[in-house]
């Protein structure tokens, strides 16, 4: 079974920013629909999944930036899966144009029940256990343990979960949260930010009709995100990390 997918693609206006660079968003979605592409040629897609009552969730992702492309680029997306943990599997990431690395990400992941929630194990629904991983990671090292407060002179935003957020877990889409927390920011505040790395954490699934309230907090390293429910659980946290 083939453990690595690679794709060439041409950026057009749908993840491009006002100043026709790649947006966060689109790379996310770059890496995240490169990975459900893959993970049907593995077995594991979204018919595969649904006929185990399960589907996919991204724990946390972690993706280091290096240099923008822009509009009418033609680039090259990667993505790998490493071991699989009991639980959690790891998958990585690299945007290239050129030869030259653009990007690269690291996301974990887990299988959840549609009916009850619980956590599947690897082994439950079909998962290549046996698979022999690629030697190559990337993104490495410890995720951050978020510990985000929510302080009320940070609030910016309140959000109202829509149908154009739900995917096919009937929550969030985890890459409408990196949209969301995005369009927090001015066009202005975006063109002063130089974003070496971007890193989040899923911890609460948010529905259809739910009202967030987003945070944000500037400090040396960058902006700090938080997403909160109505009965104050923490959803997401991000954090933006900016090259000095």
């Amino acid at each position: 079974m083939e453990n690595f997918l690679e794709k060439e693609e041409v950026l057009l206006s749908s993840k491009l920013d006002y100043a026709g660079k790649l947006k966060v968003a689109g790379l996310f979605d770059l890496f995240m629909d490169l990975a459900a592409e893959q993970a049907a040629y593995m077995d594991v897609g979204y018919e595969q999944m649904l006929a185990h009552r399960a589907f996919w969730l991204a724990v946390r992702t972690r993706i280091r930036i290096y240099k923008v492309p822009g509009l009418m680029d033609r680039v090259t997306v990667r993505t790998w899966p490493g071991k699989p943990g009991s639980v959690k599997c790891d998958r990585f990431y690299s945007l290239t144009m050129n030869g030259e690395t653009l990007a690269e990400g690291r996301t974990e992941w887990a299988a959840q029940n549609i009916d009850d929630g619980r956590l599947l194990k690897t082994s439950a629904f079909g998962y290549p256990v046996d698979l022999v991983p690629r030697p190559e990671r990337v993104c490495e090292g410890p995720f951050t343990r978020f510990k985000e407060q929510p302080e009320p002179d940070n609030l910016v935003a309140c959000y109202t979960v829509g149908s154009r957020d739900i995917d096919t877990g009937r929550h969030m889409n985890n890459v409408a949260y990196v949209r969301m927390l995005m369009g927090t920011f001015s066009v202005a505040e975006l063109a002063a930010m130089d974003i070496a790395e971007v890193e989040i954490a899923y911890s609460a699934a948010c529905r259809e009709g739910e009202e967030l309230t987003v945070y944000r907090r500037r400090d040396g390293e960058g902006w700090h995100l938080l997403v909160q429910k109505p009965d104050g659980t923490a959803a997401v946290q991000m954090v933006l990390r900016l090259r000095a």
